[in-house]
């Protein structure tokens, strides 16, 4: 992947699109830097991108922060990820298994690519990965 001269949050965003042919959608909020990925097949979103300001988001310094929001559904990684810089508590929603990601490259680009991937997956379709159950095969034998 080439990714000269892009902010670190297009470099996710095309990412994205190269591994899961999804594009972000824009949300229908009054803030235009708002948008998800969300599963073709569901709906669901595994991703939200996030433009606040760093002061609201409990972050030093002044001006904006982009964060990217996934899902991470085992606890104690959700819990340790928040302990580690560039990691915070899940931004809209503070359910524990949402965690926010500040995406000013404190956090390195393979490890919040990780955290999408993780993210995809646990929120993937349940049905998707179901294999189709076997028809229990009838004996000669067997008369009704």
């Amino acid at each position: 992947m080439k990714y000269d001269n892009i902010s670190f949050r297009s470099r996710v965003e095309k990412y994205a699109e190269e591994k899961y042919n999804e594009e972000p959608e824009q949300l229908p909020f009054n803030h235009e830097d708002y948008a998800v990925l969300r599963h073709a097949d569901t709906g669901k979103w595994y991703a939200v991108f996030i433009v606040k300001s760093r002061c609201e988001l409990g972050l030093d310094g002044k001006g904006e922060a982009e964060i990217m929001s996934v899902k991470i559904p085992d606890r104690m990684c959700a819990d340790f990820l928040m302990q580690q810089s560039g990691y915070l508590r899940g931004f809209p929603s503070s359910k524990w298994n949402w965690t926010s990601v500040v995406l000013d490259g404190t956090v390195p680009f393979e490890e919040v690519c990780r955290c999408l991937d993780e993210s995809y997956r646990a929120t993937i379709s349940k049905t998707a990965n179901k294999k189709t159950p076997l028809v229990k095969r009838r004996n000669d034998n067997d008369h009704e």
